[in-house]
């Protein structure tokens, strides 16, 4: 009888546990029609360098933070150029801002990376469901294509390319870079003639 009770407590406990993996799926579905792969012809990942000390004067020793500054900076700069920059703040150890074109919002996140900075535009989640998933995944898509992303992108590179402290830029495919393949950069975010904004 004390075996058949083990028995049937494992295969409650077990029942259980499926349960929560079945409940946990449910909960954090992966959000439908986003991609980890950049729309055809597009690039969201930025990469370059600079070290000037100016670019890090607002930076504590003791905080994961880097590029306060220059994250302040280049926020103001793409608002000049009509991007709004509704709010900026820190995600993990990176900057982050949400750029409004339109009707349509993206995520800029900055971060540091040894030598280099990534700047990366990223989808952002609509629906409660979408912010769960993400909060609790921590995954990163790619925005669709859109006459707004690609304003952004252009408006980006614009102020990248024009920074007096900063060289090197290149653009990757995010899905590329994620994978860590940085064997085919591009020079601007938008594959052939960029179209006009």
């Amino acid at each position: 009888m004390t075996a058949v009770n083990g028995l049937l407590t494992t295969a409650a406990i077990l029942a259980a546990m499926a349960g929560v993996v079945v409940l946990f799926r449910l909960a954090i579905r992966r959000p439908r029609h986003v991609s980890r792969v950049d729309p055809p012809g597009l690039r969201t990942v930025a990469v370059f360098f600079g070290d000037n000390p100016e670019l890090f004067a607002d930076d504590k020793e003791d905080e994961p933070f880097v590029g306060i500054r220059f994250f302040a900076a280049l926020s103001s700069a793409l608002g000049t150029a009509g991007i709004e920059v509704a709010h900026r703040g820190h995600l993990q150890y990176a900057q982050q801002a949400l750029c409004v074109v339109g009707d349509k919002r993206f995520s800029l996140v900055l971060e540091r990376l040894e030598d280099r900075w990534v700047a990366s535009v990223e989808w952002v989640p609509e629906t409660a469901a979408q912010r769960r998933h993400l909060a609790l995944t921590h995954e990163v898509f790619a925005p669709p294509d859109s006459p707004a992303l690609r304003r952004l992108l252009g408006a980006l590179h614009d102020r990248l390319r024009s920074h007096p402290a900063l060289s090197g830029l290149r653009w990757y495919r995010k899905e590329l870079w994620m994978a860590e393949d940085t064997s085919d950069p591009g020079d601007g975010p938008i594959d052939g003639p960029a179209e006009p904004g």
